[in-house]
């Protein structure tokens, strides 16, 4: 790998890898785990909220099986007024259960010109309609993180504060068939 910028926030991902991974990587058998990618998810004062969508209509075109998952982290206190991450309970299973990750199916998914939160594809109306009622905002203070799968329908309100909103994704794969992603966790790993 080249050498890095100096301000390249993977001082950031390192730490959060570090606090992370030794509990996820107990329940998830990668033979190669790699960081697919890694994004903070800053939500502006007053941005409008993210449509109901699932990740893997996304990510068919980086993996044949889906493998990656999502660790959504909260850099910041979170609230629905700050356009905090919802999810529904109905989906919810514990750290013993993260074997069953990415099993699922794609919901019907459209293409909008006018994307709500950024996002282009998003569940259809019909189909999102009858989801919203169990939706629910997943609180968390600073530090706290949730783990999440490709096929975990998933959204964010409006930020209605005058401030922006900081989390940080972070996508966990099995690189040993990967030819492109961030990094590998044993090498994030080994930097200082």
């Amino acid at each position: 790998m080249s050498e890095l910028p100096e301000n390249n926030n993977f001082d950031l991902l390192r730490r959060l890898h570090r606090e992370l991974w030794p509990e996820i990587s107990s329940v998830v058998a990668f033979d190669v785990p790699v960081i697919d990618h890694a994004s903070l998810l800053i939500k502006g004062a007053g941005a409008a909220g993210t449509a109901i969508h699932q990740d893997r209509p996304y990510w068919l075109g980086k993996e044949a099986s889906p493998t990656i998952f999502s660790v959504w982290i909260a850099l910041e206190d979170m609230s629905t007024e700050r356009g905090g991450l919802m999810l529904s309970r109905e989906n919810e299973v514990g750290v013993s259960e993260m074997s069953s990750f990415n099993t699922g199916s794609i919901l019907e998914h459209e293409e909008s010109g006018e994307p709500a939160g950024g996002f282009p594809i998003s569940i259809t109306d019909q189909v999102a309609s009858r989801m919203a009622e169990s939706m629910r905002f997943i609180g968390m203070a600073k530090g706290e993180a949730v783990a999440f799968d490709s096929f975990e329908p998933h959204m964010s309100g409006p930020n209605v504060t005058p401030d922006p909103r900081l989390s940080m994704k972070i996508a966990y794969a099995e690189g040993k068939e990967k030819t492109r992603y961030l990094t590998r966790t044993d090498t994030l790993e080994r930097s200082s």
